[in-house]
């Protein structure tokens, strides 16, 4: 049955953290852009020093939206009547007074909500009252050595938080949807071990004989063991890691819930080759795209039968237990945002890829 909710609605006590609003590469220099998140829509700019700022994308003189706006001496001019604000929010300026101030200095200002730049990405608090932590508590990893490198992607996807992290955790579609760019299908036994604490679901993956395709050969030329771990932090983080040896490389996803059935995706992908690292890099900017829109296209057809039939009652095997410990932490968050950290348990599931 479909779902007439909005996400917010849906996601509950979720929307009280810390998401990617927009990377600093989306924002230019000399004037605002809107993002939308749960649903509302941001005005994003750069101030006088270049630090970005965000605000509801609605002046508060008669509601026009500031991003068609432009930016004016370190802030931010609407476009319909000219009234111009400071980076702080504050009115600056009111055309048709004929004052500088307009007379109301310290009484008006934007609505906005907490902000901090990290890691290169503007962060918000679209939660009710102030934020639990002063700052998001992730931070974005590199693999350790002095080669390591690291790039962001920004995608789009036509799907929901929920299905998208486990998505970037699934390891049996990726014979399928990325057959021969990422695995092929070898009929090979893989055991799972699922540990759950803490507000993450880790997942260790026990096949000495498992292997990424060409990427593998690229990444480990001296056939050491390969570890695969993946993890997912709630609400919207996941993290996937692939070592061999001192090589290796990180794939982090933060999901950003846009509207109903549309996610941006600010993907961080750091990794070491040794000191083919820096020459390497647009292959893996190409490769790293080219998987990316595979799982675009997938979560697009996925998204688009939810939208039309609703959910379904998933029947899952034994290979699907880190989705049903993923789903279990999100319900558990919509309630309440802290009760996805208490439970605490392990298992181990077989399946074959």
């Amino acid at each position: 049955m479909k779902d007439p909710r909005s996400v917010a609605e849906m996601d509950g006590d979720i929307v009280n953290h810390w998401y990617i609003l927009a990377h600093e590469s989306e924002i230019p220099a000399d004037k605002p852009i809107r993002r939308t998140l749960y649903d509302k829509p941001y005005v994003v700019f750069r101030d006088g020093e270049g630090m970005p700022r965000a605000y509801l994308d609605q002046c508060i003189h008669r509601g026009a939206p500031l991003s068609k706006g432009w930016c004016d001496k370190g802030g931010i001019r609407c476009p319909y009547h000219g009234w111009r604000f400071q980076a702080d929010g504050q009115v600056a300026e009111v055309p048709s007074t004929g004052e500088e101030g307009g007379g109301v200095e310290g009484k008006w200002r934007l609505k906005g909500p907490a902000t901090v730049f990290q890691d290169g990405c503007l962060w918000v608090w679209p939660g009710a009252g102030e934020p639990d932590s002063a700052t998001p508590p992730w931070r974005f990893p590199t693999p350790p050595g002095k080669h390591a490198r690291g790039y962001f992607m920004v995608t789009d996807f036509d799907n929901e938080v929920g299905h998208l992290v486990q998505n970037f955790m699934d390891v049996p579609h990726t014979v399928y949807v990325h057959d021969k760019w990422f695995r092929k299908r070898r009929a090979i036994k893989v055991t799972a071990h699922v540990a759950v604490s803490s507000g993450r679901v880790a997942v260790t993956y026990h096949q000495p004989d498992d292997s990424i395709g060409f990427m593998g050969r690229i990444l480990n030329p001296a056939k050491a063991p390969m570890i695969h771990t993946d993890v997912y932090i709630f609400p919207n983080l996941t993290r996937v890691d692939y070592t061999f040896g001192t090589n290796g490389f990180i794939i982090n996803s933060q999901c950003t819930p846009v509207s109903r059935h549309r996610t941006r995706v600010y993907t961080w992908i750091a990794y070491n080759v040794g000191f083919l690292s820096r020459l390497l890099e647009p292959f893996f900017r190409f490769y790293t795209r080219k998987v990316i829109t595979q799982d675009v296209e997938i979560m697009e057809q996925h998204g688009g039968v939810v939208k039309l039939l609703g959910e379904n009652t998933p029947h899952s095997t034994a290979a699907d237990e880190l989705h049903l410990a993923v789903q279990k932490l999100r319900d558990a968050g919509v309630q309440d945002r802290q009760k996805p950290y208490v439970p605490n348990y392990q298992r181990e599931r077989d399946f074959w890829i």
